[in-house]
């Protein structure tokens, strides 16, 4: 603020000046810079903290790219794992496979073809022949016709094993218009069943997918289940487990009419 009374022809002096506004000296020359530059981020030191850090930023993108590949390599394992199990189990289950490894076990019903092969050249055919061409002295064909005929009538073949047994029916899991059972079957009686054959009737137009321990057919409601290669006999006090996926509609009842080579067996 001017000092009062001072005109413009008036002489004033710097000090009186300063003074009067309240300003600060200051040098002519003295100068501040208008930023100070940080000394980290100029020089050697500053180039290679930023070489530093590019260095750990590539390093971390190389960790991350190897991650990335490790869990793609672990994904693909994983599915290609799935994929065999899955070939697997459906080829053990398939009807074309399980006839395939039917067949060896079935062998020995073939044993019975030698005796094929001997019957058309038994001694009854030429005793007949025999009779007819010495039909003048009856009493030499008689007892040559008891003779080769007796044999035959006194052997006649073994009867067939009776089945006993006793079934628990079990539904494991389900889920919409779907479900997995388990049939457990056990040989009650006291001879062995090779081969053995179970069936059983569906009461809700239920029907059999895949199964596994059994070679699956259907027909309509009723489900036959057969011995695979690996467990075509069944020994006294066995049980067999046959598992199978199924599907429904109209609800999933228990089955019912369980029977062990055409013989009803108990429901527990």
């Amino acid at each position: 603020m001017a000092r009062a009374g001072w005109r413009s022809g008036d002489e004033i002096s710097v000090g009186e000046l300063l003074r009067e506004t309240g300003a600060t000296p200051r040098a002519l020359d003295a100068s501040e810079p208008l930023a100070r530059l940080r000394e980290d981020d100029t020089g050697d030191g500053y180039r290679e903290r930023l070489e530093q850090r590019a260095r750990e930023a590539a390093a971390a993108q190389q960790r991350a790219g190897r991650r990335i590949r490790w869990v793609s390599a672990l994904c693909g394992a994983v599915v290609v794992l799935g994929s065999l199990v899955i070939i697997a189990v459906t080829s053990e289950s398939s009807p074309g496979r399980q006839a395939a490894l039917v067949a060896d076990p079935l062998a020995p019903a073939t044993t019975p073809r030698p005796v094929a092969t001997t019957a058309p050249s038994p001694t009854p055919v030429p005793t007949v022949l025999r009779q007819t061409s010495t039909s003048a002295s009856p009493t030499t064909t008689a007892p040559r016709t008891t003779a080769t005929t007796s044999p035959t009538e006194a052997a006649p073949p073994p009867p067939a094993p009776v089945a006993s047994c006793s079934v628990r029916y079990d539904i494991t899991d389900s889920w919409p218009n779907g479900f997995t059972a388990n049939v457990y079957v056990t040989n009650t009686g006291n001879q062995a069943l090779n081969p053995w054959t179970a069936t059983w009737n569906f009461t809700a137009g239920q029907q059999v997918t895949h199964s596994w321990n059994g070679d699956f057919s259907q027909s309509g409601s009723r489900v036959t289940m057969k011995a695979v290669s690996y467990n075509l006999s069944m020994a006294p006090g066995t049980t067999i487990d046959i598992g199978f996926n199924g599907s429904f509609s109209r609800g999933n009842p228990a089955a019912v009419g369980f029977t062990l080579n055409g013989v009803r067996c108990q429901t527990t």
